[in-house]
């Protein structure tokens, strides 16, 4: 079966997929439009399809998604409410949020009572797992939503509050492009996660009938950059800043 799937010739596709601006994992601004931009690219190409990426806000992206309106989004973590409109593909990547901080704050942490009485802050949308969302609204420590990453470093760094959490690559490359380098080394991180790592996804709307074909073309060709290394050198490309311009 898999033979007959992958091994007749297959029309090719140019597929629309909406994605964000998350550098260092995918930006309109980077080489390659960014790490798992990359990736998703060179999976679809070593099946013969071409992609075109377009940009828009986060809520909009997934609007799109699920209307059908491009041929799937990314990158997308699973969540139940996200499963019932979309087809997940194998995972392009993953990540993980832990603490922000200055410096100049003594910061220590294993358990969520550890944060008791701090102010952190929180973009909107974003999945920092339900227990600690839940500490929030407890009043354990007092969570600030913002509407956007740039508004809470901003924050951080004038002490409005004590932690925001993010991925450590996401964060630095924000700090990095938002403030000079003698500002973003007035920062670190607690190494301690908040939550495990994540899994990231290119997702196919459920209601596009060709989306189950382009599934398994797409981790067919996913499959073929992690056996032959490019998966592993992209990732490790980014760690070192490789996709900066």
């Amino acid at each position: 079966m898999a033979c007959l799937l992958f091994c007749l010739p297959v029309q090719s596709e140019n597929l629309v997929i909406a994605t964000g601006e998350w550098p260092p994992y995918v930006s309109e601004h980077l080489k390659h439009q960014g790490v798992t931009a990359h990736i998703v690219r060179e999976a679809f190409a070593a099946v013969g399809d071409t992609v075109e990426f377009r940009f828009f806000p986060w809520s909009r992206t997934m609007l799109m998604s699920e209307v059908g309106e491009v041929a799937a989004s990314f990158p997308w973590s699973y969540q139940p409410d996200r499963a019932q409109a979309h087809l997940y593909s194998d995972a392009i990547g993953e990540y993980g949020y832990v603490f922000f901080h200055l410096k100049t704050t003594h910061f220590d942490w294993r358990q969520l009572d550890d944060l008791r009485g701090l102010t952190i802050g929180g973009t909107n949308s974003y999945n920092y797992g339900e227990a600690f969302v839940s500490g929030g609204e407890q009043g354990l420590f007092r969570l600030e939503w913002v509407s956007s990453d740039k508004l809470n470093w901003h924050k951080l760094l004038a002490g409005r509050i004590d932690l925001f959490p993010s991925d450590i690559e996401a964060g630095y490359a924000e700090l990095r492009k938002l403030f000079p380098a003698e500002t973003v080394n007035q920062v670190t991180h607690h190494p301690h996660p908040l939550k495990p790592l994540t899994t990231m996804h290119l997702l196919f709307p459920r209601q596009v009938p060709e989306s189950a074909d382009r599934l398994a073309r797409f981790n067919e060709g996913l499959r073929r950059l992690r056996e032959d290394g490019r998966m592993d050198q992209y990732l490790q490309r980014s760690r070192q800043g490789g996709y900066q311009n």
